[in-house]
């Protein structure tokens, strides 16, 4: 007999100012795809800066919280109200600072506040430079974290954004293999081939 994969009903996917916030869309339309009937999503300010937040309603279906005073039908203490009917939390992607104010009790924002606040499972998917990822604090939060019952997954591998180093390991294929395609046949077309007709 065929074991079909557990699907969420709905997740509450939270979004830190790591460089891979640009992915969101992607992510939250994989997520519905793969794994939760429904995804709703909390930015940090920074992570806001990151992605359009008209993107990620696009993709979710849903009002994009950032502000913990931000209020829609039904909605009135975000960091509250949004953890209560969803079946885990998931915070991707996750900066050293979300990692170090939910391991000291720090809600000054929306994102930690409804961490803090909520009653189930919570997921953490780290990405940050290696160097910031091996500080001793950065270690110290993440143990704390664990030993408070939070899943925090090993850092993310992913190329270094701000010196591009790893850019060799970068490795997959390009996503749009007929546009590369058409790229390189562009570069080796006879003059004026691709290019508007003009009179």
């Amino acid at each position: 007999m065929e074991v079909v994969p557990k699907r969420a009903r709905k997740i509450l996917l939270c979004a830190t100012g790591a460089y891979h916030a640009y992915t969101l869309p992607r992510i939250i339309l994989q997520l519905l795809h793969h794994f939760a009937d429904d995804v709703q999503v909390v930015l940090s300010r920074a992570a806001a800066r990151i992605v359009s937040t008209y993107a990620v309603e696009v993709a979710s279906r849903h009002k994009v919280f950032i502000e913990m005073d931000d209020t829609v039908e039904h909605v009135f203490v975000p960091h509250i109200e949004l953890t209560r009917d969803v079946d885990l939390v998931l915070v991707y992607p996750a900066s050293v600072s979300i990692l170090g104010k939910v391991a000291n009790g720090i809600a000054d924002e929306l994102v930690s506040a409804l961490i803090i606040a909520a009653e189930v499972p919570v997921i953490f998917m780290p990405i940050a430079n290696p160097a910031m990822n091996d500080h001793p604090a950065v270690v110290r939060n993440v143990a704390t974290l664990r030993d408070d019952g939070y899943t925090v997954l090993p850092p993310l591998p992913a190329m270094e954004v701000a010196t591009r180093e790893g850019m060799a390991e970068f490795t997959g294929p390009f996503p749009i293999p007929t546009l590369l395609m058409q790229m390189r046949a562009a570069l080796g077309a006879t003059a004026g081939a691709g290019h508007a007709r003009r009179g």
